[in-house]
Parts: structure tokens; sequence; C-alpha cells
């Protein structure tokens, strides 16, 4: 992160609430409105990569959120620095079957040399994902463990930023 004061703090929930565990992003970014402070903005975002690409394009830092398909235990908790290495895009499903969603973001991102110069995605291993399914109870209970995680790496970032 650059030391400039005006540093944009961006954090991304991604997802669709009538899928399942896919909303799973939005609900904590819903938690982190509550939580983050007037420095950040936070946004709910349905994955698509243009609206991804377009979200981040100012941003000195941003932080996503969204629900995994990877075959783990529903609930489990991943970070990828995408900063520093490129997102492991058979975890990250497109948005839809017309658009690219996150991991495609990412890696257009990269090739493009526009992803924000810090870049961090939490991913909720989910189980349910058809249209109208109810979230699964393990990934209820991981919502809030990821908005507490965000929450440090936004400490974090706003520390750097003070140096």
């Amino acid at each position: 992160m650059s030391g400039d004061k005006n540093t944009h703090l961006l954090v991304i929930g991604v997802g669709q609430e009538w899928r399942g565990d896919d909303a799973a992003g939005l609900l904590v970014a819903r938690q982190l409105r509550e939580m983050a402070g007037s420095g950040v903005a936070v946004l709910e975002n349905s994955g698509a990569a243009a609206d991804l690409m377009a979200a981040w394009q100012e941003a000195d830092a941003v932080i996503l959120a969204d629900a995994v398909q990877g075959g783990g235990q529903p609930g489990e908790i991943f970070r990828f620095p995408v900063h520093e290495r490129p997102l492991p895009t058979d975890l990250f499903p497109a948005a839809s079957t017309h658009a690219w969603g996150v991991a495609q973001a990412a890696a257009l991102g990269r090739v493009l040399q526009q992803l924000p110069p810090f870049l961090v995605v939490y991913g909720i291993e989910g189980r349910n994902f058809g249209l109208g399914d109810d979230l699964s109870p393990e990934v209820v209970r991981a919502v809030p463990e990821v908005a507490r995680r965000i929450i440090g790496e936004i400490e974090a970032c706003l520390s750097s930023r003070n140096m």
C-alpha cells in the first residue's frame, strides 16, 4: 500500500442472494458496513468481471469476499493475496454462463496491469448453490469470522498507511 493519506480502501462482497451459499460475500459486506468505519467503502457486487474491475479501478487496497466451490468442507475459509500470486480459478466459478467472474477479473486485471496494489480475496467454501437454496449452517457460521478477519486486514492497511 502507498503511504498516501488519501488511500482508497474498498471492501467488496460478491454473490447472488437467490443462490444459497453464493450470498456469503454479500452477508460479509453487510456485516462490515456496520463495523468498518468511515474510511472504508463497502460495496455489494454480483461478481461480473467488468463490474469488479470498474469498482476497484481507483482503489489502492481491495478486500473481496465471495463463496467458493472447491470440494472442501462447507464453511472452510480461504485467503488469497492476489497482489502476490494469481487466484486459483478452479475455486471461483464464473458469475454466470454469460459473464466472467472474480477469478477472471483478477486474471484479466493482472494481464492488463490493472490490479489494485493490494488485493486480498477471502473465500468461504459453500455447499448449496441452487436457485432458491437456503444458506448452509456452516457458511452462516463462517460469515462473522470472515468479517472479523477483514477488519484485521483493514486495520493493518490503515496503520501501514500512517507510517
